[in-house]
């Protein structure tokens, strides 16, 4: 089974109506997602994408940034204006880059919440005063190296309705605000960019069905059905699991394994020769858990299964292994955050997930 680096369940709803109308047992939906995986990868191919190069697009990253964009949409002299933002963001991004690209306007019942979200979080371009979230437009990226998101900023800033950025890398209220308003747009993989097309269109079509002007600046756009870019091709920004949202990790792990179980009274095992090895090969060092015992180490594993998504999903046939990752926020003993990845490997008969590396 080729790993499935990220299955979108959380704004997609196709999977969850399919199992629960035709009443499909975990066995069945299990092969239901990887033969429609094992499509998605044969679509692709055959439009010149290797599905294991978009990696870096579609998972968290420890290294790279990710940022949300904010414009006035009054400021521009068109009423287009998604199609004048997209006009200054596109020739300012890498051309060897490979990232997923969210926008949205931002939304919001709570508007005094809202401004005051964006007032705590926003590098700004300029100073601008708050009216209302539904006349901001937002353009979210991620897997930005920090040369490109100081070149984003900076350049943005000659474009009158930019207002500003918020790093989103680490978590925060901001993060989390702007995943529920934001959806998934565009995969950028490096001069090719990758949109979702109607699904009763065939899949050898390429067609840029939006009103933005993506073949410009040298763009190529290829695009494929709808149903198949939002289960495997949309970027989850982090966030807690709500409640009524935790189908996105049961449909995550079926995708791996027969049995289905949340992970609410799940055990997370560190042997000691695993712990010892990790500490060994400085596997901690990063996060500042050198000389964390394993009961803590596991304690923070434990506490980060609810407040993020897993992905990497992985069915090792031959050894009989199910394994994903989950990135975990680590607060170092100098009070600094890091960014860290936990392997695990999911045995759902004994309700265990055991540690299988630190990263």
């Amino acid at each position: 089974m080729p790993t499935i680096f990220t299955l979108n369940s959380r704004s997609n709803c196709r999977l969850e109506v399919t199992r629960d109308y035709f009443s499909i047992s975990a066995q069945r939906m299990r092969c239901e997602i990887q033969e429609l995986h094992t499509e998605l990868i044969d679509i692709l191919k055959l439009k010149g994408i290797e599905y294991e190069k978009l990696k870096s697009a579609l998972v968290p990253s420890l290294d790279k940034q990710e940022a949300a964009f904010i414009f006035d949409s009054t400021a521009f002299e068109s009423d287009n204006y998604g199609h004048e933002t997209f006009r200054q963001i596109l020739p300012l991004l890498e051309a060897k880059s490979k990232q997923s690209i969210l926008a949205g306007d931002l939304l919001g019942n709570d508007q005094y919440l809202v401004a005051e979200i964006l007032l705590e979080s926003m590098v700004l371009s300029r100073p601008f005063t708050f009216k209302n979230s539904t006349l901001l437009y937002c353009v979210y990226i991620n897997n930005l190296s920090n040369a490109a998101l100081q070149r984003l900023h900076q350049n943005l800033a000659n474009c009158q309705a930019y207002l500003g950025h918020i790093l989103t890398t680490i978590g925060s209220r901001a993060k989390t605000y702007i995943s529920l308003s934001v959806v998934n747009f565009i995969l950028k993989n490096e001069k090719t960019l990758i949109v979702a097309h109607e699904d009763d269109r065939d899949n050898s079509e390429n067609i840029n069905i939006t009103p933005f002007p993506l073949e410009d600046f040298g763009y190529k756009v290829v695009s494929l059905q709808e149903c198949y870019f939002s289960i495997f091709l949309a970027f989850k920004i982090e966030r807690p699991s709500f409640k009524g949202f935790q189908i996105d990790t049961e449909l995550a792990l079926n995708a791996i394994s027969n049995k289905v179980a949340l992970f609410d009274d799940y055990t997370v095992h560190l042997d000691d020769a695993k712990h010892d090895y990790l500490k060994n090969a400085g596997k901690l060092k990063k996060a500042g858990l050198t000389d964390a015992s394993r009961d803590n180490i596991t304690a923070l594993i434990k506490s980060n299964l609810s407040s993020n998504y897993i992905y990497n999903l992985v069915f090792l046939e031959e050894h009989e292994v199910m394994k994903f990752n989950l990135m975990l926020e680590v607060q170092r003993p100098d009070g600094n955050l890091t960014r860290n990845t936990a392997v695990l490997e999911y045995l759902p008969a004994r309700k265990v997930l055991r540690v299988i590396t630190f990263i």
